[in-house]
């Protein structure tokens, strides 16, 4: 976690890229709940020390999508077994990873990011990984409207993700007092990410984290099949 949130403060993404799988490794209860609660209260701290000015309002054609992508996450979590998620959780890491590093040019407009939302409102319930498809649109904003933005987004995004698990059943009050245990390492990485910020920039840091997810993505896949 503390990896997770010490990545999201530097370089604007990949709290939860990061995260997610490793905390897979190490007990998969802790997602797709507890990783969701930590990182969508991680994003309050990016906001509070971002530019308000710098905020794009076109994304709330994303926010639209959210709540059909996020009940369509809901209606498959309830249809899944716990290797199912397993399985879909390590598939959908992989596929995050895929559309990050894929650097693919995707126009900026209400349709695509209507349906960027729908993507991630699906991947961020099932894996608690939401961000690659929104981060996909706005690669080519500057470093305050990515920080300004995203955050928000996903706040909204986590919020709506939280209130679906405990619909279905996948978000309690146990839930809720084993993500306390994140909280620590969440604080730790945030107060490293200045640091971060000011030695490497999205584009370096790139490799690095799509390479660790990859590798904890396969291996949740490997431990399942295997």
């Amino acid at each position: 976690m503390a990896l997770g949130a010490w990545v999201q403060g530097g370089i604007g993404f990949g709290s939860a890229l990061v995260a997610a799988p490793l905390l897979a490794l190490v007990d998969t209860s802790f997602v797709p709940g507890q990783v969701t609660v930590v990182t969508t209260f991680l994003n309050l701290f990016i906001i509070h020390a971002s530019d308000a000015a710098a905020f794009d309002r076109e994304v709330r054609w994303a926010l639209g999508g959210l709540v059909p992508g996020t009940i369509a996450a809901g209606v498959t979590l309830l249809a899944l077994s716990s290797r199912g998620l397993s399985l879909a959780f390590a598939v959908m890491v992989l596929f995050a990873v895929a559309l990050t590093g894929s650097g693919w040019a995707v126009a900026k407009r209400p349709s695509t990011l209507f349906g960027a939302g729908v993507l991630s409102g699906f991947m961020g319930t099932v894996s608690g990984i939401g961000g690659p498809p929104i981060a996909l649109l706005y690669q080519h904003d500057s470093g305050p409207t990515l920080r300004a933005t995203l955050p928000r987004y996903f706040l909204v995004g986590g919020a709506i993700t939280m209130v679906t698990l405990v619909a279905v059943g996948k978000l309690g009050g146990e839930e809720l007092l084993r993500a306390l245990v994140l909280v620590p390492g969440m604080l730790v990485g945030l107060a490293g990410s200045p640091w971060l910020a000011g030695h490497v920039d999205r584009r370096t840091a790139r490799p690095f984290v799509l390479s660790l997810s990859a590798l904890a993505g396969v291996s949740v896949l490997l431990k399942e099949i295997l």
